[in-house]
């Protein structure tokens, strides 16, 4: 099975469903860290600017956060 997402590879949202803090569609970043744990994704991310200061790590499930591969 391929990687979904691997250290250094860039990214960019699509949806972000956090309710007190979202990022924007089309904030950008590159993979740090991703660890596929069963039915629970965690996706860690160096976002660009404007969103540099930002330390969200994803954690996404089916319907919740979107983001893709650039």
């Amino acid at each position: 099975m391929e990687a979904e997402f691997t250290a250094g590879g860039r990214i960019e949202v699509v949806r972000c469903a956090d309710e007190h803090d979202p990022l924007p569609a089309g904030a950008t970043g590159t993979v740090n860290r991703w660890d596929p744990h069963p039915l629970v994704r965690q996706l860690s991310v160096d976002w660009d600017a404007p969103h540099a200061h930002r330390r969200l790590m994803l954690v996404i499930a089916d319907d919740a956060d979107a983001i893709r591969l650039i």
